[in-house]
């Protein structure tokens, strides 16, 4: 691709070998190291593409070589300049044209975020531009490898980040997990030594120590703070006494049970848009971050919505360009006061107890009593009441490490 790029700019030409000798004039250029490339007999003669800085060269081989040689086509920029030569605008037009593409084609004029959950898009991008990665920046100022290492080690929750550049275009990758940085310290045992403590008040309903002493059983009540796991391991004797610890990193599944409040209002009136018909259209123009048109008036309409849909202008793929058209659309609309039915308000109420329900689980709490009843007056509709959940609730303390007593040294 790239020396397709080279002969355009220099330019090339097709030629035509004929004569008894021509096998004399091939070896000749081999020799001279003289390319020609698509070589093809054609009826009593061969036809090739030679460079035009190679065929100012041909001179001393065709004499040698008792050849004949003959272009028959051209090819490329110089060429093409040679024949428009007298339509100084126009060429001048075709050269600010391919200026202005190569122009474009060394920034970056897309950023797209792929695989991040956790995290929303805004958020990284705002990290980006606080690292002077923006739209329009030129490619040669990023550093992929360094912006993926600077990612990673602001976002722990992602375990892989790489950062690509293809085109006009930067994409990063990203795959959520345990950071590198805590596998690394799992992988080299450089995690400092701690314990697990109640981070809430409850009942232990199991516990699974992987690292660590326990300190409590099944069915034990925990107060906030209280000692779960142990990061010191007493190493005793045959006697049982303890002659010196080990400190750990403590790990374990401890699940606490515990009561947590449940209130949602549903309100038995609200209002409720109903749109009319009535909409109107605009089209605004901009490069970059600068509008060419501003949208037309929707004063004619009352209370509206607006809805945008942005597209970004591309010559390729990954190719793209700082030119956006972004289409707004305005729709009237008026505010009816509606009364719900009691079967309405009691969907709204589930479906609001399953957000909440499916939340919790997304955290890893399970849910193992539900005491959540529904009271109606003539406003609203009131669901309350208590939750009995079980859930990982704990967290890291430091061990404070003593210095062993050493015994007395005897002198004979």
């Amino acid at each position: 691709m790239k020396g397709q790029f080279s002969n355009l700019l220099k330019g090339y030409v097709r030629i035509r070998i004929t004569g008894s000798s021509y096998d004399r004039f091939l070896n000749l250029c081999a020799y001279h190291e003289i390319k020609l490339w698509e070589l093809l007999p054609v009826d009593e003669a061969y036809e090739a593409y030679i460079s035009r800085k190679d065929f100012k060269k041909l001179k001393a081989i065709v004499k040698k070589s008792h050849a004949s040689v003959r272009i028959t086509e051209r090819h490329g920029l110089p060429f093409f300049m040679h024949r428009y030569r007298k339509r100084r605008v126009y060429v001048a037009g075709i050269a600010a044209a391919f200026a202005l593409m190569l122009w474009l084609s060394a920034h970056i004029w897309n950023i797209r975020v792929d695989g991040n959950l956790s995290q929303t898009d805004d958020v990284i991008f705002e990290y980006l531009a606080q690292a002077g990665v923006r739209h329009g920046m030129w490619k040669a100022g990023v550093d992929c490898k360094e912006l993926a290492a600077g990612i990673r080690n602001s976002f722990t929750e992602f375990a892989w980040v790489a950062a690509e550049l293809k085109g006009t275009q930067l994409t990063i990758h990203v795959k959520e997990g345990i950071s590198g940085a805590e596998n690394d310290a799992e992988e080299k045992g450089e995690e400092e030594p701690s314990s697990l403590v109640a981070a809430r008040a409850g009942t232990v309903v199991s516990i699974y120590a992987r690292s660590g002493l326990p300190a409590v059983h099944p069915g034990d009540e925990v107060k906030k703070g209280d000692l779960l796991v142990s990061g010191v391991l007493p190493i005793v004797d045959d006697s049982g006494e303890t002659v010196s610890r080990q400190y750990v990193a403590a790990d374990a599944d401890v699940v606490i049970r515990r009561t947590r409040k449940y209130y949602d209002e549903v309100p038995i009136t609200a209002l409720q848009k109903h749109y009319t018909g009535r909409e109107r259209s605009a089209w605004l123009l901009q490069i970059g971050d600068v509008p060419f048109a501003m949208p037309a008036d929707f004063e004619a309409l009352g209370s509206y919505d607006l809805m945008s849909e942005l597209v970004q202008c591309r010559l390729a793929k990954n190719f793209y360009l700082p030119l956006y058209a972004r289409k707004i659309t305005a729709k009237e609309y008026e505010q009816v006061e509606v009364i719900r039915t009691k079967e309405d308000v009691l969907k709204i109420l589930e479906s609001d107890f399953q957000d909440f329900y499916k939340n919790l689980q997304e955290k890893g709490v399970q849910l193992f009593e539900n005491d959540v009843k529904i009271e109606w007056n003539e406003k609203s509709a009131i669901a309350s009441g208590t939750l009995l959940v079980g859930e990982q609730a704990v967290r890291r303390t430091a061990v404070e490490i003593h210095e062993e007593e050493l015994p007395d040294d005897e002198y004979g």
